[in-house]
């Protein structure tokens, strides 16, 4: 596996921290920002699919830790021949609800009369 999250064991070993609302609780104390139940429960019963910087920023300082705590990236063998949508340019033509992204010269600024 290449990305390897592990919020739920970090917060056991390191903090006892065995329950969102606990986790919670010190994440108001230490920075006074609420994160909700749902999301915390993500975080700490799966791998989300996609975290914000400025909440890995606020947990991480709650826990007074660094990311790499809890999240593991490495790198993996991809096969070129697979093509996988990542951008506008590999999205198939039928897709595409534009023909081509529009000209910046083709718009006025404000001061344009």
């Amino acid at each position: 596996m290449a990305i390897q999250w592990t919020l739920k064991i970090y917060l056991a070993k390191n903090h006892q921290i065995y329950s969102v609302t606990e986790l919670q609780k010190k994440i108001v104390k230490k920075t006074g920002v609420v994160i909700s139940i749902a999301n915390l429960c993500k975080y700490v019963n799966s791998r989300p699919k996609m975290i914000r910087l400025d909440t890995a920023l606020v947990i991480c300082s709650a826990l007074e830790c660094e990311l790499s705590h809890f999240l593991s990236i490495t790198p993996v063998k991809m096969d070129p021949e697979k093509k996988k949508k990542l951008s506008f340019k590999n999205t198939p033509k039928n897709k595409i609800a534009v023909s081509a992204f529009p000209s910046p010269t083709n718009y006025k600024s404000s001061t344009d009369k």
